[in-house]
């Protein structure tokens, strides 16, 4: 191919060269030109070789050199290209001119090079560098710590050997990860923001030194590391050396440590004793909480000397902790007593020992030591001292030997006994035996002595006249240092005094004062033990609950001592119908608890029982009356048929005495299970009334009242009814008693009257003629309540005329409340409310006593209807009371009037106005309504 080659310039005129150079043959020429061109590619490549590395080793000193050394080797390249185009083109100059740079750059490069030697001399060969890196490295693995080297980013550079020990990792995977990898999961995607700001802040030292951190190693397990971060500057860029040591082993010790100090914390907060605390200069340095609570002071102030100080006695400051000053080096303990106030404010003697503590190296470090409280032992010391001299002042003393032989007595026991010393000494101490005790009680005497050191109780002694009086006697045995008795010392005092007092207080304890019967404490303990006597004999007993009858209206109007006088006569009489084996008790007020043990037959209680009712009918003479009658009811529980402890047993005598009350009263009546039933119902009941009043399901009933004369609806009376979601319409027969044993009565009662006086009064705004409406007052509402007030606050509220209202009192009810009665009424009436006695001829009143109360109306009661004109007797009382009661300026209303001939009789005797079935039966407010409406279209002319 260069053969080729050759002949083509050969035979080709415009390849050949020009001036000196034409002479040249092909083969010298083509010797030049392929010469220069290996020579100048060679040059051309040698700068950018040096570029390259000068590019990657930034680390290297004098890079410019070779910067330098690459531009002369580039011109250098440049001149043999420049022979090439020459051979063709002889530009001599241009050829002159580059070769004259080349020169240039040269000497340049040599003038630059040559200084340059002596300092490239002295750089560390490659087997120094070697060497050193080797030795650097031996102290980098040689650090006790694991270290990591890492730049800016957190890439880690270096690790030495205690990393890999430490994180798990080689270090060869350690190298090029990012330093995040150590730290756990969680911790990672914070990290950099971290980093970034730590660079941000000017360093110029170690940073982080200390801190405590956690890691991650390679298996995922984390551990405490305390790290100190170094920064390094170097050519290449600022690197930060870590040092991890693991602290996992100090943490723990660390914890352990404080759950020591927390034990002995606990502990000593937690002793009784108090504990304190000082350093080398005798500042407190810790005081337990007993401290704290003893003295007042809280955990500041116990370290302040002077808050210290002020708690110690002023008398005692300076002696109280001279002791552990005074020679510190002294390894042995101190202990003083000194005056401590305490919170109460009063100054408490205190015993304080106190040990020194002395570090490893023997250096005093202060005293730890602990306080009691002997106060009470300086009292006792005091007393010791004082009861040498106090033996003859005390109460009756006496010493003896261990085999009981007296040894001294004092005064005291002289003028008790009668015994001088000179006769009681060498005697035993049973020279003061009554004979009252058996031997056992004095075998139990020494034998608690024995046991316990000591023993007290009462006991019964013999003066030396013969005499027997009781006392009170302590004997204690006082023992040797060998534990063995070695005297006996005996107080005793004469308690004559106290057990007639006790007596007293025994009779206000377990009696009644008035009647002197026992009283409700007595009677329990004497039940409790009739049923554990007849339980364990297998017999009966039983128990009689009595109230009197009329007790309240004898207390009333004859006044509370005529009561009293009465509940004595009433206890005698019980009393004389019992046997000596049976009891009778007064629970309080009117009632009376009789129980009868050892009764062979249920009927025996019941004969005693029909005694009773029988006796207490009599009349009974009393000072302010000499023929006063009431009378009882009785209630009879029996065990074990009805119960088998005290509280059942009351409960169902109650019971049975309400049953004995509801059958009549003036009889007695057993407890039965019918009965309880009863009483279940009517608990029920009342709690369905409680809730059917909160529930609104009470309304009122209007039953009209007529004036006989005109026959025309004149008024009518307003009745309460139970409408129940359950049972539907509930009379008031059936819930009033409730209300009124619960006194729900006064709140039924203050709801019904507001309720009459609104319908009343929307009747008048509807254009119906005006009507007396009369609402019933119980006599709990009368007695109770101040039903004036209620009255005028109602009439204010509904506006309803006070001329259109009655209210209706029950006889009973007026006469158990005489003594307030006439003014209550007296007030209703200046309001301009009418009033009316309902039920007349029912209770134990007298027209006569009425003529003093201010009333309007006597209402028949329907008992003395019913019977007409069959019944003689109600026909003339009927009469009467119509009769008198006009003489008194009353208007009479009958009630429970159902046939035409009650209504034509009441015509004839000219009673006033009537109500009844035989004109309507009680009916909702609408129905009244229409009644009253069909009135008045039959009146229209």
């Amino acid at each position: 191919m260069l053969t080729w080659f050759n002949d083509l310039l050969a035979t080709t005129n415009s390849f050949m060269p020009h001036g000196a150079c034409y002479l040249w043959l092909p083969s010298v020429l083509w010797l030049h030109v392929i010469s220069d061109t290996i020579i100048a590619t060679a040059y051309y490549s040698i700068p950018f070789a040096l570029w390259y590395f000068v590019h990657k080793r930034t680390d290297l000193a004098y890079r410019w050199v070779f910067v330098l050394f690459g531009i002369f080797i580039l011109l250098c390249g440049t001149t043999h290209l420049m022979g090439i185009w020459t051979i063709w083109h002889p530009d001599y100059w241009l050829d002159g001119l580059l070769k004259f740079a080349t020169a240039f750059v040269s000497i340049i490069t040599a003038c630059l090079v040559w200084p340059l030697i002596p300092k490239l001399l002295q750089l560390p060969s490659p087997q120094h560098l070697k060497a050193s890196e080797t030795y650097i490295r031996a102290i980098f693995n040689a650090t006790p710590d694991a270290m990591l080297i890492s730049n800016e980013q957190g890439i880690i550079t270096m690790a030495n050997q205690q990393s890999e020990a430490l994180l798990g990792y080689k270090a060869d995977e350690l190298i090029g990860q990012s330093i995040e990898i150590l730290l756990p999961e969680r911790f990672r995607a914070h990290h950099p923001t971290l980093r970034a700001q730590f660079l941000d802040t000017p360093f110029t030292q170690t940073r982080a030194m200390g801190r405590i951190a956690l890691a991650q190693r390679k298996d995922a397990s984390e551990f405490d590391v305390e790290i100190s971060l170094s920064p390094i500057q170097t050519e290449q860029g600022l690197f930060f050396a870590s040092a991890l040591k693991d602290v996992t082993l100090r943490k723990q010790a660390e914890a352990a440590l404080h759950a020591s100090e927390e034990r002995f914390r606990q502990m000593a907060n937690h002793s009784p004793i108090m504990i304190w605390i000082t350093n080398e200069n005798g500042d407190p340095t810790f005081a337990n909480q007993s401290w704290l609570d003893f003295t007042g002071l809280n955990s500041t102030d116990i370290t302040k000397h002077e808050e210290w100080s002020k708690t110690i006695h002023p008398d005692d400051i300076n002696t109280a902790f001279e002791g552990y000053y005074k020679n510190t080096q002294s390894k042995e303990p101190v202990t003083t007593e000194y005056r401590l106030r305490g919170r109460d404010g009063a100054w408490h003697w205190i015993l304080d020992k106190g040990l020194p503590i002395y570090d490893e190296s023997g250096v005093f470090g202060g005293y730890i030591g602990s306080a009691v409280d002997i106060t009470e032992r300086k009292q006792a010391e005091a007393h010791l001292r004082v009861a040498a001299t106090a033996f003859e002042a005390q109460a009756s003393m006496i010493i003896t030997d261990a085999k009981t032989v007296i040894l001294k007595v004092n005064r005291a026991f002289t003028e008790s006994t009668g015994y001088t010393a000179e006769e009681a000494v060498g005697h035993k101490m049973n020279l003061l035996r009554s004979g009252r005790h058996d031997a056992a009680f004095y075998t139990f005497l020494w034998k608690t002595i024995e046991l316990t050191g000591s023993w007290q109780g009462e006991i019964w002694d013999r003066r030396k006249n013969g005499e027997i009086y009781p006392s009170w006697l302590t004997i204690t045995a006082v023992k040797g240092d060998d534990g063995a008795v070695a005297h006996y010392v005996g107080t005793h005092i004469d308690i004559t005094e106290r057990k007639s007092a006790e007596e007293e207080i025994k009779q206000l304890a377990f009696y009644d004062p008035l009647t002197h019967l026992p009283n409700r404490r007595l009677l329990q303990e004497r039940l409790n033990h009739g049923i554990e006597m007849a339980r364990r004999d297998d017999k009966q007993l039983a128990l009689l609950m009595l109230d009197l009858d009329r007790f309240k209206a004898v207390n009333d109007s004859l006044g509370h001592l005529a009561g009293d006088e009465l509940l004595q006569q009433v206890a005698e009489r019980i009393t004389m119908r019992l046997r000596d084996v049976d009891m009778v008790a007064r629970l309080g007020g009117d009632e009376f608890i009789i129980l009868l043990e050892d009764i062979t037959h249920p009927d025996d209680a019941a004969r005693v029982a029909e005694e009773i009712v029988n006796e207490l009918s009599k009349p009974f003479q009393l000072v302010e009356s000499d023929n006063v009658q009431i009378g009882a009811s009785i209630g009879i529980s029996l065990y074990p048929q009805h119960g088998d402890n005290p509280g059942i047993l009351l409960d169902k005598a109650d019971a049975a005495l309400y049953l004995a009350k509801g059958q009549g009263r003036g009889c007695f009546a057993y407890f039965s299970e019918d009965l309880t039933r009863i009483v279940r119902d009517r608990i029920e009941l009342e709690v369905r009334l409680r809730k059917a009043i909160e529930q609104q399901e009470l309304c009122v009933f209007y039953q009209p009242q007529i004036d006989i004369a005109s026959d025309r609806i004149v008024g009518a009376e307003a009745l309460v009814r139970w409408q129940d979601p359950i049972e539907g319409l509930i009379l008031p027969s059936r819930f009033i008693p409730i209300a009124e044993e619960t006194n729900l009565i006064v709140k039924i009662g203050e709801w019904v009257l507001r309720e009459t006086c609104n319908q009343g009064q929307q009747w008048l705004e509807m254009g119906l003629p005006a009507l007396t409406l009369a609402v019933n007052v119980s006599p709990h509402q009368f007695r109770r309540s101040d039903i004036n007030q209620l009255v005028a606050t109602i009439l204010t509220e509904t506006c309803f005329p006070a001329e259109q209202l009655e209210l209706e009192i029950t006889e009973s009810g007026l006469m158990e409340n005489q003594d307030n009665a006439t003014d209550i009424l007296n007030s209703l009436r200046a309001q301009g409310i009418h009033l009316a006695i309902d039920d007349f001829g029912t209770g134990y009143s007298s027209l006569a006593s009425l003529k003093h109360f201010p009333l309007d109306v006597l209402k028949i009661d329907k008992s003395f209807i019913d019977e007409i004109p069959h019944n003689n007797d109600d026909m003339e009382i009927a009469a009467s009371i119509v009769a008198m009661g006009h003489t008194l300026g009353f208007k009479v209303l009958a009630e429970g009037v159902e046939t035409p001939e009650q209504l034509a009789f009441l015509r004839k005797i000219a009673c006033d106005s009537y109500q009844g079935f035989i004109k309507s039966r009680p009916i909702p407010a609408r129905e009244f309504v229409e009644l009253l409406l069909n009135q008045q279209r039959s009146c229209a002319p």
